[in-house]
């Protein structure tokens, strides 16, 4: 007969060692008692006092261990991450074999198995064990919890011991595409990227880009002399062309605007943070300087790092603001959906594309439609 590979199969549990001995234990004091057996007494007691000691071995082993992730990672929703988790031993005493189930938050997917098992645990001295996990939602998330488990030598009693990581973990938005390219700030917006390429760095540009080793030819002005002197050879310097004016990219998080769309919390405002950061992505890679606007906060005007920005879409939440002055903004793209108060403002506003977050309606989870919904200001 054989079992799944996944199935264990234990005829000795731990229970049924200690009913045995305990079993053991009465059948010997009964011996003792009738025969007068001093040593049949001692026995007795013998075997209680081990079944004590197992207990206390099983809890002491638990005691000085500290649980934690290592580092401060960072992930993709929607992404695997592999994290690694330590285990150190605080005592003075070595500890060996612990297991660790990992039971995370809602939103967190344990890819592979969530059962970790370390082996000896020196004093002070850390062991290491990954997990594959993946997050469903942008934001900041902790792990969850781990219950740290771990017997005695003899199998007799198994202690538990629940802890809560403290770390946390920064996933970023999911970029998620979508076709709109700008034409600089005086120009309409396109909303077709198929003649649109990426610029290449050179030796020409004047925003710098990076380095690379030197090549025959390369003229000697452009040595980066810090770089070379610390690594021993000629570096050269790469730059880009300087950023071309491109647009503005107004995300509207009213609380009103924002329905929830799924599970875990996910809201309209997730789903339209996903296409900023796909359209600043593009942007600032097609050398665009683009200019993020989330009210009540100010502009922030994108360059050429986007890793910023990056992270403050994923802590970004729906906050009240009041529209201004939207007209002496310029022009750009409004991120916005059907349920804005101020949708008739966007639409009425020269300059300014006006994308909709396609929602049907009736659904007790919201599903998108399949064409996207956009219009241009009068």
């Amino acid at each position: 007969m054989t079992f799944p590979e996944n199935e264990r199969t234990t005829i000795l549990t731990p229970r049924l060692r200690r009913t045995a001995i305990i079993t053991a234990s009465l059948a010997f004091l009964a011996v003792s008692l009738v025969l007068g057996n001093e040593l049949m007494f001692l026995v007795t007691f013998s075997l209680l006092a081990l079944m004590v000691l197992a207990k206390i071995f099983a809890y002491w082993t638990l005691r000085p261990l500290q649980f934690e992730a290592t580092g401060t990672p960072e992930a993709i929703e929607g992404e695997t991450v592999s994290v690694k988790l330590r285990l150190v031993n605080k005592g003075i005493l070595p500890r060996y074999i612990v297991e660790v189930e990992l039971t995370p938050q809602a939103g967190v997917e344990v890819v592979d198995s969530n059962h970790l098992v370390f082996g000896q645990l020196l004093p002070h001295q850390p062991s290491e064990a990954s997990v594959k996990v993946k997050f469903h939602r942008r934001g900041f998330h902790p792990l969850g919890k781990a219950v740290l488990c771990s017997q005695d030598p003899l199998g007799l009693f198994i202690a538990t011991r629940e802890v809560q990581t403290t770390e946390q973990v920064l996933v970023y938005p999911q970029p998620k595409p979508l076709p709109m390219e700008p034409e600089g700030a005086t120009k309409r917006f396109k909303w077709d990227e198929s003649n649109t390429r990426a610029l290449l760095p050179s030796l020409t540009g004047d925003e710098f880009w990076g380095v690379r080793p030197y090549q025959t030819g390369d003229p000697l002005r452009r040595i980066h002399w810090k770089i070379t002197a610390h690594q021993g050879e000629l570096s050269i310097i790469q730059t880009l062309p300087s950023f071309r004016q491109g647009g503005m990219i107004l995300l509207d998080r009213h609380p009103a605007a924002h329905r929830p769309i799924g599970i875990d919390g996910e809201t309209t405002l997730d789903e339209l943070v996903r296409y900023a950061a796909y359209l600043i992505r593009q942007w600032v890679r097609h050398h665009w300087q683009v200019i993020f606007w989330a009210p009540p906060e100010p502009p922030i005007k994108v360059n050429g790092d986007w890793y910023p920005i990056w992270r403050k879409l994923a802590l970004l939440e729906t906050e009240l603001f009041q529209l201004k002055d939207l007209e002496a903004m310029g022009q750009g793209v409004v991120l916005t959906t059907p349920y804005s108060p101020f949708l008739s403002t966007y639409l009425r506003t020269q300059g300014w594309q006006v994308w909709v977050l396609p929602i049907n309606e009736g659904d007790e989870v919201s599903a998108y439609k399949d064409e996207p919904t956009f219009a241009v200001g009068r």
